[in-house]
């Protein structure tokens, strides 16, 4: 699934963005335990992951730090995974990458199909 954003600057012409693709994951866990999202918190860029979650789920705190390769660690997500808790059930979790005066521009979309049980 692709999103198409046009962005249109104060007195400017419209700017057509790239489309997003949009990733989707599955990912399964225990009701009442932190459950990890297969994303994580990322240096300070000025993105940050917005949660779009359902009833019944709720974020805690991040998990332990990632080590990164220090090939690849410039711009490379070095924080922990973002966790959840959530009741037995099924739910989707959307993440929007974005920087937060440009919530409607992500620069990547997440889709998190999550399975819990009791």
């Amino acid at each position: 699934m692709e999103c198409l954003y046009v962005v249109q600057v104060a007195g400017g012409p419209a700017e057509m963005q790239p489309p997003v693709q949009v990733e989707e994951f599955t990912v399964q866990g225990t009701a009442g335990e932190p459950i990890q999202l297969p994303i994580a918190a990322g240096p300070a860029t000025g993105y940050v992951w917005q949660l779009e979650m359902p009833t019944g789920v709720h974020r805690i705190g991040d998990g332990p730090e990632r080590q990164v390769d220090p090939k690849s660690a410039l711009g490379a997500a070095s924080g922990g995974r973002l966790q959840v808790t959530a009741q037995a059930g099924d739910y989707v979790v959307s993440a929007r990458l974005a920087r937060p005066w440009q919530g409607d521009l992500p620069v990547r979309i997440v889709r998190i199909r999550l399975h819990v049980e009791q």
